[in-house]
């Protein structure tokens, strides 16, 4: 069989599994930043939720979860956060809306947390 009857298939596909891997990589490099800076703040406020029955002020818990939001650069608003005590429990609520600029389209990643502790 002569090389010259091939029609060159192999390139394309070289080329196509090239621009597969870049369109991957370039998203990753979008993607996860944003999801370990979310799973970081959730667990914060999981912390800060189980502590609660330590921390009396509701004010200053809500304090530092804003203070950690600006830390890891997360567009939480104070109206967005939401820190209850009741009788047996601390809820604290928090929302945003972060959008990551993809070239062609911009996606919009939304957290929305809300944990529950007991108070002791």
């Amino acid at each position: 069989m002569s090389r010259t009857t091939e029609s060159g298939q192999g390139r394309i596909g070289l080329v196509v599994a090239i621009a597969v891997v870049g369109a991957a990589i370039f998203l990753a490099v979008k993607f996860v930043p944003v999801r370990i800076e979310a799973y970081e703040f959730r667990d914060f406020i999981e912390q800060e939720c189980r502590y609660a029955a330590v921390h009396t002020d509701d004010a200053a818990v809500a304090k530092r979860i804003l203070e950690k939001a600006k830390e890891l650069e997360i567009p939480l608003k104070k109206k967005d956060l939401r820190v209850e005590r009741t009788v047996r429990e601390m809820i604290i609520t928090a929302a945003y809306e972060k959008p990551i600029d993809l070239k062609v389209t911009t996606y919009v990643y939304k957290f929305d947390v809300k944990q529950r502790a007991p108070l002791f």
